[in-house]
């Protein structure tokens, strides 16, 4: 019950945040709200590193804490956790807020936010079925130290990762694997923190070379496939109409997160691709808000980036998507045109 009550508490704090996630993705077409995220991850990600403490007023976590026993108690203290732990973890939690609001998928912070709940809880569980080896359970020192600053370099990296789409195209995709090649080097070789914990020490060296990999796996050249995608204009758009042709348009920005989500990993599928070779794809670049495309939102009715509209063969909007979909789940809306 104490982990139920928990994995509530974060999982309510994960669907709200997606929620909001329109609101969010508005903000996000502006690249100062961008810029002032990645601020917002490298501020957390000092506290990490101990240049300054996360901590909350004590009457506050003392509260929080002190529920009553009995079963009901246990719940109410599980709810509570997320306030007593906020010391321990609460910049990684406001990062995961953050990043959470921008997919704005209620369902990924639920999932987000309940996998954290029960990470946070395993421990317990641990403690409840083997409370008699209680004493060969590690202890509070070095390791949680070197814990905090893996976090450190997961905020970092998600600062890069935010920060990404409004840096020159010529770099773009390039500084976060660069950055995690650099954690890497930094985490084996130079912090020593916790190293003489064997455990840990495994533990850093297993984490180290996964983001070594795929940090060099994103920096190796690929190519990139997509559909046959033609500039949008008025006069073209209503050609297509004319002429009884399905279409596709990707209302898009350079500073979108989830725009190059769509392109990487669902345009880029090679059944989309198929699927697409009946339609007329259009693509719209919304990245300066000139006056020409401020009429095409109104038009359209574009309220954030990315918006992507399925036209069937006789002008009728059949889907209006508003945000990333992975490609299993855009095939199943094309097949709905048919």
């Amino acid at each position: 019950l104490y982990v139920l009550g928990m994995a509530l508490t974060y999982s309510v704090i994960g669907v709200v945040t997606s929620l909001s996630g329109a609101v969010f993705g508005t903000l996000l077409q502006n690249p100062f709200v961008i810029a002032g995220i990645a601020l917002l991850f490298i501020v957390l990600a000092l506290s990490q590193f101990g240049v300054y403490e996360f901590k909350l007023p004590d009457k506050l976590v003392m509260k929080a804490g002190g529920a009553k026993g009995g079963v009901m108690g246990a719940f109410f203290m599980g709810l509570t956790m997320g306030i007593v732990a906020a010391p321990c973890i609460g910049p990684f939690v406001l990062g995961l807020v953050t990043y959470v609001a921008a997919k704005g998928d209620p369902f990924y912070g639920f999932l987000m936010f309940f996998v954290l709940a029960l990470g946070l809880g395993f421990p317990y569980l641990l403690l409840a079925l083997f409370s008699g080896k209680i004493k060969k359970l590690p202890r509070a020192g070095d390791w949680m130290e070197g814990v905090k600053h893996i976090f450190g370099f997961l905020l970092l990296g998600m600062a890069f990762y935010f920060v990404d789409p409004i840096l020159p195209k010529s770099i773009q995709g390039y500084t976060l694997p660069i950055f995690g090649i650099v954690a890497v080097i930094i985490l084996l070789f130079i912090d020593k923190t916790a190293n003489q914990i064997k455990g840990f020490r495994i533990f850093k060296t297993v984490f180290s070379v996964i983001v070594l990999a795929i940090s060099i796996w994103s920096l190796i050249p690929s190519e990139k496939l997509s559909p046959e995608w033609k500039q949008f204009s008025i006069a073209s758009y209503e050609e297509s109409l004319k002429n009884n042709e399905s279409m596709l348009i990707d209302f898009y920005a350079d500073w979108c997160i989830p725009c190059k989500e769509l392109d990487a990993l669902t345009f880029s599928d090679p059944r989309v691709i198929k699927e697409l070779e009946s339609y007329t794809s259009y693509k719209v670049d919304m990245t300066q808000m000139t006056e020409a495309n401020e009429e095409l939102r109104k038009k359209f009715n574009v309220i954030g980036m990315p918006t992507v509209l399925i036209i069937n063969s006789k002008g009728d909007e059949v889907h209006r998507l508003t945000g990333f979909v992975n490609a299993d789940e855009f095939l199943k809306l094309l097949a709905d045109v048919k």
